[in-house]
């Protein structure tokens, strides 16, 4: 099956909408304005080709040029954009983590330290993940994950599970993202099995993360780390965000060092140093935290939409 890349486009649009979002081929005939016919003919010569496996290979479709523009605007080594065939942003963000799934395995070697983050877009990447024959790796959470309010984060689950991909140890920080008092803070980190943590941080060499914009509803606001005043207040005294619990200002560095002080967790500083630093986000809405962490020097190798790659290009001309 030979054809141009529009054609490409609607073939992978179909498969799309009727392996993913169930649609039947009547219903994708009339979208479409062909006959249920030709939708059967696609729908078989995808299979045939390998572009339908057991989920839909819409990576083959190239965006370069906007990896380009990504790479000349950002200290980045790496960019993998996902095209947005079908107007789904559920749909979406799973291939864009689909992606990254594909790429693991040459991000991580054995007897090494893999450090992931929690959150909304780790709980859709974990639940992708497959198995990668590794041996002597420890997985950590970066930050502490564990709710003040009636609110479950995953942060457990999802360290599990990328401990159970590589055939690996993994170790939680038992203990809230974020705490009332530097102090306590500090306290709690002399805790040994988060002083573990953290001292393996520092050891670590892939980091897998996403970010969070300064809006409501969010994980940490409905976790209780922080409330609406805070909100409020971060937002005009110039936070964008948050990675990996850490509060960002628009270049990517510490919003609020005092504040910084309360996160349980491996600090930016540590974050920054390791080689490998796997940011996967999709969505418009987070493009000013995500060029944040793009200035800050916190991503190595980006996974992204396409849509929210054009955003931030556009937002953020050559000079």
């Amino acid at each position: 099956m030979t054809v141009d890349a529009n054609k490409l486009t609607q073939v992978i649009r179909i498969a799309k909408m009727h392996y993913e979002l169930h649609y039947s081929q009547l219903e994708i005939a009339e979208k479409e304005g062909i006959s249920k016919s030709s939708v059967s003919r696609i729908l078989k010569s995808a299979m045939d080709e390998g572009i339908i496996e057991v989920r839909i290979k819409d990576a083959i479709l190239s965006n370069s040029s906007l990896e380009k523009e990504l790479l000349a605007r950002f200290p980045i080594t790496r960019a993998v954009l996902i095209p947005d065939i079908v107007g789904n942003q559920q749909i979406l963000l799973q291939d864009v983590c689909a992606a990254l799934v594909d790429d693991l395995p040459r991000y991580i070697k054995n007897n090494s330290v893999v450090g992931v983050a929690w959150g909304r877009t780790l709980s859709v990447l974990a639940k992708q993940l497959q198995r990668i024959k590794r041996s002597g790796v420890s997985v950590i959470q970066f930050s502490g994950g564990f709710s003040r309010a009636m609110y479950e984060s995953s942060a457990l689950e999802i360290l599990k599970k990328f401990a159970d991909c590589v055939g690996g140890d993994g170790y939680q920080i038992p203990a809230p993202a974020m705490v009332d008092q530097p102090f306590i803070a500090e306290a709690l980190k002399q805790d040994s099995q988060i002083r573990h943590v953290l001292n393996l941080a520092e050891s670590c060499r892939t980091a897998i993360f996403s970010v969070g914009n300064l809006e409501r509803p969010s994980v940490l606001y409905e976790m209780g780390v922080i409330n609406e005043k805070d909100y409020l207040e971060f937002r005009k005294r110039g936070a964008v965000g948050d990675c990996c619990s850490h509060f960002l200002n628009e270049n990517g560095g510490i919003f609020d060092p005092e504040l910084d002080r309360r996160v349980i967790g491996a600090s930016l500083d540590i974050i920054k140093k390791i080689p490998n630093k796997l940011l996967v986000v999709c969505g418009k809405e987070k493009e000013e935290v995500i060029t944040a962490a793009l200035k800050g020097g916190l991503v190595d190798s980006l996974y992204i939409d396409a849509p929210t790659a054009e955003e931030i290009i556009r937002k953020n001309p050559l000079e």
